[in-house]
């Protein structure tokens, strides 16, 4: 049983690891940090300068996957994607724009999500068991057949 719950965690740290790069791609396709930039300073206050400062300040002035400037491990890790995972995969979300602390939003609404979510799936669960149950017991009859048919639909 150990050995099957290692290889499941196993199995999923590359998927999180495909998801993470699947998702900063699909993000820096649809704003590029000079985008954002030119957004957050204002499209008439955005001089090349502020652009950059901008940048720096976020830590988007880094190359996105390969620092080919640097050497060793550095060409892999100084980048800005290795920087913005590594710190989702501790748990730290960073602020928004407008200085709230993303994690701590998270953890305010996570209670009242919780308490819509659990209860809804605890049923479900209840009531997937239950019916179930009751195509075993009746087995071979009308009732498990029609139970199978509508559990293929």
């Amino acid at each position: 049983m150990l050995a099957y719950l290692l290889r499941r965690v196993l199995y999923a740290v590359p998927i999180l690891i495909g998801v993470n790069l699947l998702t900063f791609v699909l993000f820096f396709v649809v704003n590029s940090p000079d985008d954002m930039a030119r957004m957050q300073i204002g499209v008439k206050r955005a001089t090349p300068e502020a652009i950059e400062r901008w940048k720096a300040e976020r830590g988007y002035d880094k190359p996105m996957f390969v620092n080919a400037e640097a050497h060793g491990s550095a060409r892999f890790t100084e980048t800005i994607f290795f920087d913005k995972s590594l710190r989702m995969f501790a748990l730290e979300f960073g602020r928004a724009d407008d200085g709230r602390d993303i994690g701590q939003e998270i953890r305010d609404r996570m209670g009242p999500s919780l308490a819509i979510a659990l209860p809804t799936f605890v049923l479900s669960l209840v009531a997937s068991i239950s019916f179930a149950l009751l195509l075993v017991f009746f087995r071979s009859t009308y009732l498990d057949f029609w139970g199978w048919c509508c559990a293929w639909r």
